[in-house]
């Protein structure tokens, strides 16, 4: 696909602004340059959907998860990835980790459904659905190859 290196790196842009290292403060108000104004998060870690724009999934979600769980090293990465793309919208199923607090064990995979729109700024994320791995939901293992 002609732009699928720069799909990928708004993707894994969009996780390097929520990450943060030790000793790092969470860049609060960057993490909306990589998505678009309306964008849309809809989390499944419940059994129902919940639904926010950008900016309340920064604050007081986001931040108040950070903060009230006194997190200072938050990092999440993609360890599986796959895009398609057709004219100017794409989608990348991104299989991810999260690790609090240190970088020794992960504390969460999913899997990430990333819709992104090519702006005149370049690729951006319209909405993120996910959902988490669970005891009775694994992340199967087309997924997880390389």
């Amino acid at each position: 696909m002609p732009d699928d290196s720069a799909i990928t790196k708004a993707v894994h842009d969009a996780y390097a602004a929520i990450s943060f290292k030790e000793g790092e403060k969470p860049r609060y108000n960057e993490i909306q340059n990589y998505f678009i104004p309306e964008a849309q998060l809809i989390n499944f870690r419940t059994d129902t959907a919940q639904v926010v724009d950008i900016k309340h999934f920064i604050d007081p979600l986001y931040k108040n998860f950070i903060e009230g769980n006194h997190i200072h090293l938050f990092y999440e990465e993609e360890i599986f990835g796959r895009t398609e793309q057709f004219g100017r919208v794409a989608h990348r199923i991104s299989t991810y980790v999260t690790y609090l607090n240190k970088r020794d064990t992960a504390m969460e995979r999913g899997v990430n459904s990333f819709q992104l729109i090519k702006t005149k700024a370049g690729w951006k994320v319209s909405s993120i659905i996910w959902d988490v791995e669970k005891p009775a939901l694994k992340v199967p293992e087309y997924y997880l190859k390389k």
